[in-house]
């Protein structure tokens, strides 16, 4: 009786995931493709992105391929250590629909903890989420979304970083039990 219910308990859980995973949507109902960085038991403020990569012609680039990663609430990339970024416990990859479309569902990331040595000066680095994207036909990018909302933006060090190297910026806002946002990424 125990394999019985176990077995029962796997196949449940398949259809959940199934389903979460786009493939209980009716017939002719778009989605985009979605990630889900943080699960329901991280703690922070839930956090969700919906993004189109394009290519500088306007197009969506379909199937463009996005590794995610991020720190938890307190800044942290792994809970041993601090700044381990290869590792980031926060981490996963996608590829963009059809339409170039995709979505992360995960928390809003905290700041680092320590300060850095830019420019002369020790600087508090904005909450960021890296996108690292590639496409077949288009330059690799390497970006960090960062948040309209965080004061350390307001250091014109790091206006001058988001300007320059085009790092998107998303403008938060309410939404359900957390908060939202849209972002658009352009390739070369």
């Amino acid at each position: 009786m125990r394999n019985l219910r176990a077995a029962w308990r796997v196949i449940v859980l398949g259809l959940a995931m199934a389903c979460l995973s786009g493939a209980c949507l009716s017939r002719g109902e778009a989605r985009p493709a979605t990630l889900e960085l943080a699960g329901p038991d991280e703690p922070g403020i839930r956090l969700t992105v919906d993004g189109v990569v394009r290519g500088k012609d306007g197009k969506p680039v379909a199937g463009a391929e996005i590794h995610a990663y991020q720190t938890d609430v307190r800044g942290r990339y792994t809970r041993e250590k601090v700044m381990d970024e290869p590792h980031a416990r926060l981490s996963g990859r996608l590829r963009t629909d059809a339409e170039g479309r995709f979505e992360l569902r995960t928390i809003r990331p905290g700041g680092y903890p320590k300060t850095a040595l830019l420019d002369g000066r020790e600087r508090k680095i904005p909450a960021h989420i890296h996108l690292d994207i590639t496409a077949p036909g288009h330059a690799e990018r390497h970006l960090q979304l960062v948040f309209s909302d965080d004061p350390r933006l307001a250091d014109p060090y790091w206006q001058d970083w988001v300007r320059t190297q085009g790092h998107p910026v998303l403008e938060p806002h309410p939404s359900g039990q957390g908060i939202a946002g849209t972002v658009i990424i352009t390739l070369d």
